[in-house]
């Protein structure tokens, strides 16, 4: 009998595809229904991991993200580098000071996440050390961006009756290089899109578990490093590019900020001067951007010396992330205290 004149085999192909469907079907299900259960039980059985108490930067003001004005959270890392408490104000600062109420005897810090004191208690943040170091009051305005970003925090100050004249501009060498184009001091580059990872950390309790697990079991650790899934903390540095225009570009859009102020630019090092592969574009890179600085007049002090005058400079940072530890942010405060008392 031929294909056409059989009515049975088209049938039998679509219960058999149906069939297959099915299964699919049931077998997806059976994987979202192990996963809910998993976030459950995680979430009641180990509410540590319960991301809901985690920090997350959720405020907008302009194009900046800040913590949610009167949150009260932990950051923690999951390698048990860190576990600290974060408290914002109705500013959406980490700062026990108000902001509104700076004069020009205090002092305004802006930078990013190592300035925002990332991983480390609010005490210990070079900012508020700096205070006790000068007996001036000091605010932090800092949240994770760059250059532009700094601008618009210190416009945001500005607008809520901020007076404050002295500025230290906290730089990041590893990833606040760019091409700047000129703009006003209120506006900022967009903001980055957020990694499906960094949703899943921020929403899943039993991610943060499981992850926590690998980090903290060797043999997991090195499996997820070979997979891809892991990117040890030393390989994931930012790497500049060996380009006057970038060197140029960043310096002129400090140097437009500085105008307006009595400012010191504050320059964290990059650790790819110390480790990985781009070690020397980095040097170079990094003394181009030292002597831009200077040549158009900007205030800058540079810790790379300090950093590196015990010949460990990676012993500032913490083990599993690239920020300071407390002993960095200390080095910074004693460092910026003497540098203003000049």
């Amino acid at each position: 009998m031929s294909v056409e004149t059989s009515p049975q085999m088209p049938r039998s192909e679509t219960r058999s595809k149906g069939r297959g469907a099915w299964v699919v079907l049931l077998l997806i299900a059976g994987v979202v229904a192990g996963l809910a259960l998993c976030e459950g039980l995680t979430r009641l059985f180990l509410p540590a991991f319960d991301p809901s108490g985690q920090f997350e930067y959720d405020h907008p003001v302009g194009s900046l993200m800040l913590g949610r004005p009167g949150t009260v959270a932990r950051q923690a890392k999951n390698t048990g580098d860190y576990d600290v408490p974060v408290r914002i104000n109705m500013h959406g600062l980490r700062d026990d000071n108000d902001v509104s109420r700076a004069t020009p005897d205090d002092v305004l810090v802006v930078g990013d996440s190592f300035t925002w004191g990332w991983g480390v208690e609010t005490r210990d943040r070079f900012s508020d050390r700096l205070q006790i170091l000068t007996g001036r009051r000091t605010f932090n305005l800092s949240t994770p961006t760059d250059i532009e970003g700094y601008a618009e925090l210190l416009a945001y100050a500005r607008s809520l009756g901020a007076r404050a004249d002295r500025v230290v501009i906290a730089v990041c060498m590893e990833n606040d290089l760019r091409h700047y184009a000129a703009r006003s001091d209120g506006e900022a580059s967009p903001p980055d899109t957020v990694p499906f990872r960094h949703w899943l950390s921020t929403h899943s309790a039993f991610y943060l578990f499981a992850l926590t697990v690998v980090h903290q079991t060797p043999w997991l650790r090195t499996l997820a490093v070979w997979a891809g899934l892991i990117t040890p903390n030393l390989e994931g540095i930012s790497r500049n590019d060996d380009d006057p225009a970038i060197v140029a570009a960043s310096a002129d859009r400090l140097l437009d900020i500085a105008r307006r102020y009595r400012a010191l630019v504050v320059l964290i090092p990059s650790r790819a001067l110390w480790v990985g592969p781009s070690r020397a574009v980095e040097d170079r890179v990094h003394q181009a951007f030292v002597a831009a600085l200077r040549q158009r007049g900007i205030d800058v002090l540079d810790l790379r010396p300090l950093l590196e005058a015990k010949g460990t400079p990676l012993a500032y940072h913490f083990a599993n992330d690239g920020h300071w530890n407390p002993e960095g942010h200390a080095l910074a405060a004693q460092a910026i205290s003497q540098h203003l008392a000049r």
